[in-house]
């Protein structure tokens, strides 16, 4: 079981990157008609993976993030390296700030929320500086970043409910129990 959690953690990866492309061309019925939201499922399983799963000495969400966000770029969007660079950057930052606080429900709510916004930005400000779209702030903020950021951190909830736990056992599992 030690050597097949990395191969599990994985396979999920990859489930929700086939869910964020099915819920991006799906219509959903609560959602305005101005509004775009953005999934960020595997972002958010990462952020928990980082939480609950990693030591001090692994970096199993940073290798993940580079794999799926790779194929993440080439798949749903038209440049290559955004989410690489971004899921990268602030999986890195947000495992600093895992040194210093105790993984828990409310830190992990921070941390989703905060890792979304983040993320989100970054993607604004990076499409902007290479000319993708020329989005107002404002517009940017009442149209994508609000809607985006309530809808991931709901998501974020249930993945949280679904997945903390059974993260923690795995790493007790895969680093701790002697076998």
């Amino acid at each position: 079981m030690k050597r097949m959690i990395p191969f599990l953690i994985a396979f999920i990866c990859f489930l929700l990157v086939i869910i964020e492309g099915v819920v991006a061309n799906t219509r959903l019925p609560f959602i305005n008609d101005e509004w775009v939201i953005v999934s960020h499922f595997l972002f958010m399983f990462l952020i928990y993976v980082t939480m609950f799963f990693e030591k001090d000495t692994t970096y199993y969400a940073i290798i993940l993030s580079v794999v799926f966000s790779l194929i993440i770029d080439v798949v749903y969007t038209d440049i290559l390296g955004v989410y690489l660079f971004i899921y990268t950057v602030i999986l890195y930052a947000i495992r600093g700030l895992m040194k210093v606080l105790q993984a828990n429900f409310l830190i992990a709510f921070i941390m989703t929320a905060f890792g979304v916004i983040a993320t989100d930005i970054f993607s604004f400000f990076l499409y902007n500086i290479i000319q993708v779209h020329e989005d107002s702030w404002s517009m940017y903020l009442y149209e994508r970043l609000i809607p985006t950021t309530i809808w991931n951190v709901i998501i974020g909830l249930v993945l949280y409910l679904i997945f903390a736990k059974r993260l923690a056992k795995w790493s007790y599992i895969k680093f701790e129990r002697q076998d």
